[in-house]
């Protein structure tokens, strides 16, 4: 589970976009009353704010190839990298309509972005498939376009579209693979050219730097 410290914060908010603040930080959410509240990081400046951070890595200090109980529940920390948790990407993008973020930057400091207009994640029952993905824009590769209606992979829970192989295991992370795709931000954090990196790219394996995906209510 995520080690986030309720402390942070007395205050909840329904989302990151109805956070008055501008200050980027941990609050305390809690999207409807029946949901049990949670610690977020809200980023309250890039592209307008109001963005909730689910998956963020910037120095390798956490593994990210793990199992499917550690991604549905979620895992390291709030205050360094961390996965928020396919449960709760559920709970939260089948309420209301997200779209969704994903920032990069390379090992020599370039930045990129893709941007997707709908993002929604389906129940663990259907393995919290990517259910359904907006219109692209951006400055990094559409790196998840043959990847909706893909069910989650991790090395444990083999739902890939590719026969014999499991996706996870062959790319070291796990993904919403179509035959292993061309996207792999939950894999090796290295500056190589490998399939096992954290890449997103639909020419290369070129490993990333920095990776982050936020959601936004619409």
């Amino acid at each position: 589970m995520i080690n986030s410290g309720l402390n942070h914060r007395t205050v909840s908010f329904r989302s990151c976009k109805k956070n008055p603040s501008k200050r980027s930080g941990k609050y305390i959410l809690q999207p409807t009353e029946d949901d049990e509240p949670f610690v977020g990081y809200c980023e309250q400046t890039a592209f307008g704010g109001g963005w909730l951070v689910f998956q963020y890595r910037y120095d390798g200090s956490v593994n990210f190839y793990r199992n499917w109980t550690e991604y549905r529940n979620g895992f390291g920390s709030i205050d360094g990298e961390f996965w928020l948790g396919l449960k709760q990407l559920h709970r939260l993008t089948m309420d209301r309509k997200h779209e969704l973020l994903v920032e990069l930057k390379d090992f020599n400091g370039n930045y990129k972005y893709a941007r997707y207009s709908q993002f929604m994640i389906g129940s663990e029952k259907d393995q919290y498939a990517l259910a359904k993905l907006g219109f692209y824009t951006g400055t990094a590769d559409d790196a998840l376009k043959n990847n909706i209606e893909e069910k989650f992979t991790t090395m444990d829970r083999d739902n890939d579209a590719k026969f014999q192989e499991n996706c996870a295991s062959a790319h070291q992370g796990a993904w919403w693979y179509y035959r292993c795709s061309d996207s792999n931000l939950n894999g090796v954090y290295v500056n190589r050219d490998i399939k096992t990196s954290m890449h997103w790219s639909r020419t290369h394996y070129i490993g990333m730097a920095y990776s982050r995906m936020l959601i936004r209510e619409t």
